[in-house]
């Protein structure tokens, strides 16, 4: 398991935006690094989900956060896609030990 000065070390290191470093943040040090739905996250940012949307990807593309999305009923009574996300479980430093 990973600790957040493991996932932070490398982050400091790429290239992300700030947001993306923010979004990340708050899924190292206030998740317990299971399968997350984005509406808490934003909100512990204090932005949209539509907000995070880019700053998820981009955490994506650099191989830190991994998603699912899932076809479920929501609030409304009507299946629709939720995506969640977590820390990856393995850098490729950590793979190579």
């Amino acid at each position: 398991m990973t600790t957040p000065s493991d996932v932070m070390a490398p982050a400091l290191a790429s290239g992300i935006s700030d947001r993306a470093f923010r979004v990340l943040h708050v899924l190292a040090l206030h998740m317990d690094h299971g399968w997350v739905s984005i509406p808490p996250i934003a909100e512990l940012l204090g932005m949209t989900p539509h907000q995070i949307r880019l700053p998820i990807a981009e955490l994506r593309a650099a191989g830190m956060v991994e998603h699912d999305r899932r076809y479920e009923t929501g609030d409304t009574g009507r299946k629709t896609w939720h995506t969640y996300v977590r820390l990856a479980d393995d850098t490729p430093a950590e793979a190579a030990t």
